[in-house]
């Protein structure tokens, strides 16, 4: 957990950014021998003089945004075992680590399989229930929330979200939309409303289902965060992420559907605006409560729908930039970092993120030019990617090799560069891997 000091309020965004990094970096451990206690040191040194932008001796190559379901693939397991079977992938994670040399830990998303089951979740579908066995997650979209009801999610998006859109997305949860408008408790009367759906079966039917799931994701968060422990004393520094979205993709993704929300643009744009400025302080103060809770401390925004293929230089100014702005800058003032995964390309954004300050961003790219990224940005942030998933599925080891040494030519000389993957992939081989790795150590 992060402790603030008693004189947060009199440090600066930057001052504030050292103690959070301080914390991640110095968070008490207990090592499986001196040596993995001195790999530790030195991989997290290494990774915080680049989050820092000061001198190191070299880039670190960061496999997770790439393999991190291919360490699991390559010793037979599948899709569904990372859905439901999270204690078989300990020995091949810990097998993977201990042969490679990572420079940061790397494994699969914790997918909660058994509670997803018992939710009834409906936005997505995964190996073991509708999908194959040897696939893993595939995101289904739905219409959430209507045009109609922007207004009521922009008044009150907790509101909204409670007794709308978890009802809908999770029928296990139905019973929620009994629920009454929890500011208005502000007097004795006022407990009869909040109580009466808490003694109807219906209500306690879900809350009976809501404790077993419960149980159930203790279980996998048990074994998951068993493995973790267990790589980070084997000597592999996690990155220090926790995952968060744009207002935008938030309502794009979740509740309004692509198709939804590219009309909207156009025949609510409005509403959809005024539900993006509602979503900015929900986010920052849940990423900021979560930096606490785990002193992760940068941010991982998971990009969607502002690549320039998407959506118009002119609808990104209008739709996408100022609220995810006004989010990054909420968390800059906090001192967490904003690491963007940028899927897809940027090519006439790079303009919009140079506005950022200086070092409160990580940019890694998928498929941006990384000439210009360079000329751009290089100066002000930490720049990370963007080596092709479709290069590392069907091309050879020399062409992934070539492609990762022009990378470390072209950052020699950039304050902070992080070698990585533009985005999942699933099959690869071990000698490209080796070669990935390898091309930051000359």
């Amino acid at each position: 957990m992060f402790v603030r000091p008693d004189n947060w309020n009199e440090l600066s965004p930057l001052e504030r950014r050292k103690l959070r990094l301080d914390a991640w970096q110095n968070a008490p451990m207990e090592f499986v021998s001196p040596e993995a206690e001195a790999n530790y040191k030195e991989r997290i040194d290494r990774l915080r003089k680049i989050y820092d932008m000061e001198p190191h001796d070299r880039p670190i190559a960061d496999l997770f945004m790439g393999a991190n379901e291919y360490v699991i693939r390559r010793k037979g397991l599948q899709g569904k075992d990372m859905v439901y079977n999270h204690e078989k992938l300990r020995e091949p994670l810990l097998e993977f680590h201990n042969e490679f040399q990572p420079d940061v830990a790397v494994s699969p998303l914790p997918y909660p399989g058994k509670v997803m089951d018992m939710l009834d979740y409906q936005s997505y579908i995964w190996g073991g229930q509708k999908l194959p066995d040897e696939l893993t997650i595939q995101a289904v979209e739905g219409e959430y929330m209507t045009g109609d009801e922007y207004k009521e999610f922009a008044a009150d998006p907790t509101n909204f979200w409670l007794k709308k859109y978890l009802p809908r997305v999770m029928p296990t949860l139905a019973p929620l939309a009994m629920l009454t408008e929890l500011p208005r408790v502000s007097e004795n009367v006022d407990i009869i409303d909040l109580i009466v759906p808490f003694g109807t079966p219906p209500f306690q039917a879900m809350l009976k289902t809501l404790m077993e799931a419960g149980d159930e994701l203790m279980k996998m968060l048990g074994a998951v965060g068993q493995t973790g422990g267990m790589i980070a004393a084997s000597g592999f520094p996690s990155m220090g992420l926790n995952i968060v979205k744009t207002p935008f993709d938030y309502l794009g993704d979740t509740v309004r559907g692509t198709k939804g929300i590219l009309t909207d643009m156009f025949r609510r744009p409005n509403d959809l605006l005024e539900a993006c400025e509602a979503y900015v302080p929900v986010l920052i103060n849940a990423v900021i409560a979560a930096s606490d809770r785990n002193s992760a401390p940068a941010a991982l925004y998971v990009l969607h729908k502002g690549a320039d293929s998407f959506m118009s230089r002119q609808q990104f100014e209008k739709f996408y930039w100022p609220t995810w702005k006004a989010v990054m800058m909420g968390l800059y003032e906090e001192g967490i970092t904003s690491y963007l995964f940028i899927e897809g390309s940027y090519n006439e954004r790079l303009d919009y993120l140079a506005e950022m300050p200086e070092k409160s961003l990580v940019c890694h790219f998928d498929q941006t030019d990384m000439s210009r990224v360079k000329e751009v940005l290089a100066e002000k942030y930490i720049i990370a990617g963007n080596v092709p998933a479709s290069l590392m599925a069907t091309g050879t080891t020399d062409e992934v090799r070539a492609y990762c040494d022009n990378l470390v030519e072209l950052y020699a000389d950039a304050p902070g560069y992080i070698m990585a993957h533009g985005c999942y992939f699933e099959n690869s081989t071990d000698d490209k891997i080796r070669a990935f790795m390898d091309s930051v150590k000359k």
